[in-house]
Parts: C-alpha cells; structure tokens; sequence
C-alpha cells in the first residue's frame, strides 16, 4: 500500500490491483494499535484471533476472534489490541473498499451510513471477507479479479439491505463533534514538533479543560499527552538515521532524555538499537 496525505492525518489510499479493494493481513503479535485517523473508503476489520478495542466516530466498540468492526467513510476511528495475557497475540483482516467504486455502484453512497449488522449478516459478511482474502493474492488472473468483485458487491448488498442508514437522520452532533475531531488532530499533526499543551488547544477550540479531555479520549481512546507523544514517536521514527539530538528536536520533545524514554517505553528498546537494527537488515 502507498499512501498520501491532503490533511495531515487523513489517509488516501492508492489502489494498483485490479479489483478496487486492499487487504491487509495482521498475523504478528502487535503491542501498540492504530491511532487515530479517517479515510474516504469503507472499511471493515475482522478479528480472527485475540480482542481488539476500536474507537470509531467517539464510540468505543469491542471485537473478539469471529466479529468484525465496520468503519464508515469519513469516521475518525482507531484500534487498541487487548491483552491480558503476556502471551496474547492479535490477529485478523483489514479490508478497505475504495470510494470512487463505491458511488459508481451506489449513487447516493455519501448520503448514507451503515449501523452494525446483526449477527445473521455479520456471518455472511466475515465468509465473503475470508472468501476474499484466500484469493487476494491471485489477482493478476482475470478471473479471479471478478470473482473478488462479485464478493465485494454480495458484502454491499447486505450492507445495504439490513444496515444502510440515511446519513441525515443521524444525530447532527455526532457528525459535527466527529468534523470537530478531525480539525483538532489535523492541527495536532501539522504542528507536534511545537510545544503543544492541553490547555492551550481546548481554550483554541473553545472547549473547557475537562470537556476536552473527555471528548479526546472519546474519539481516540488516549489521553492528549499519549496520542501526541505517539505522534511524534512515528515521525521520529522515519528520521532514525538522522543523530538522536536532531530527532528529538525536530519531533518537538525537550530534551534528547525525554525523547529517548518516551522512545524505549513505546518500542521496548533505545533509539540507537534501533537504529543499528534497520541500518542491518
């Protein structure tokens, strides 16, 4: 997958196969989740193995092996793998389904919104995911490429049958407070290498402190500080073969003391381990 961004922290994906779908398989045990983000596709997530924790448009919606999560277009969502083992490992499917093929196929696509299926469909849905996923990887047959695509039409078909919704009869405050969000993290991510502070973005956007807090957490499952400090961690970590001090700097963190603790607490090593890691592959 490539990915551009427009806004900071919007994703646009590019889709190169034939059929206009990406699949992504999680098969590694993963200690850090997805932070916050949107995108114009649809997206469904299925977990086959362990729980994950999704925060999707300021709901936190939980997944065990066999359900999925559905992410609609424009949702700001993210995802926190559970573990309450050491030796817990979270696995699954992440399918994104791209949306200029959605409103050829769905004119009114982005009048619409889908709840969460009952369990009936959510059955028929996760064997057509499962369906696509086995054959994903053959693509470059024709066939196959049709085959794939009459599956992601018999997952919109059920979508649409038992959980399309008119987009304006949901509340008008889930999606004002989700455009909101999507304001305050795109600041986040065009300026984490200042000297953010809580206080200062709640008074910016007229919120109170606390009230800021609350809806923060809502909408990305972590707290200010953690979502930002992770922020950085992700740019820092594309600058690793630049010197340590520059990299702290440059990610908005004090000191080079700050950045390397923040850095070993998240990646469970020291930025210059790290380093000697990717250098030698």
């Amino acid at each position: 997958m490539k990915m551009e961004t427009s806004e900071a922290f919007r994703q646009v994906h590019r889709y190169s196969n034939p059929a206009p779908i990406l699949v992504f398989r999680h098969t590694k045990e993963r200690r850090t989740g997805v932070d916050a983000h949107w995108h114009d596709d649809l997206e469904i997530n299925f977990v086959s193995k362990g729980k994950v924790r999704f925060y999707v448009g300021g709901q936190e919606k939980e997944r065990e092996a066999g359900r999925f999560c559905l992410i609609c277009s424009g949702e700001v969502n993210s995802a926190t793998p559970v573990f309450e083992k050491p030796d817990d490992v979270d696995t699954g499917i992440t399918l994104l389904i791209q949306h200029d093929f959605l409103i050829s196929v769905i004119p009114n696509y982005d009048n619409l919104t889908f709840a969460d299926p009952q369990k009936e469909e959510e059955e028929k849905i996760a064997a057509y995911l499962l369906r696509i996923e086995e054959l994903y990887e053959g693509q470059r047959d024709v066939s196959v490429s049709v085959n794939i695509l009459g599956l992601v039409c018999q997952i919109l078909s059920v979508l649409l049958d038992h959980c399309a919704i008119e987009r304006s009869s949901v509340d008008v405050n889930y999606w004002k407070d989700s455009e909101r969000q999507k304001i305050i993290l795109d600041y986040i991510h065009s300026n984490y290498d200042q000297p953010l502070r809580q206080g200062e973005l709640a008074e910016k956007f007229h919120f109170s402190r606390e009230y800021f807090c609350r809806f923060f957490k809502r909408y990305t499952g972590q707290t200010f500080k953690e979502y930002l400090t992770g922020c950085r961690l992700t740019h820092a970590e594309q600058m690793l073969r630049s010197s340590i001090v520059e990299i702290a700097h440059c990610n908005g963190f004090p000191d080079e003391q700050s950045f390397i603790r923040a850095f070993k607490n998240q990646y469970k090593e020291s930025p210059g381990k790290y380093r000697k890691a990717l250098i030698e592959r």
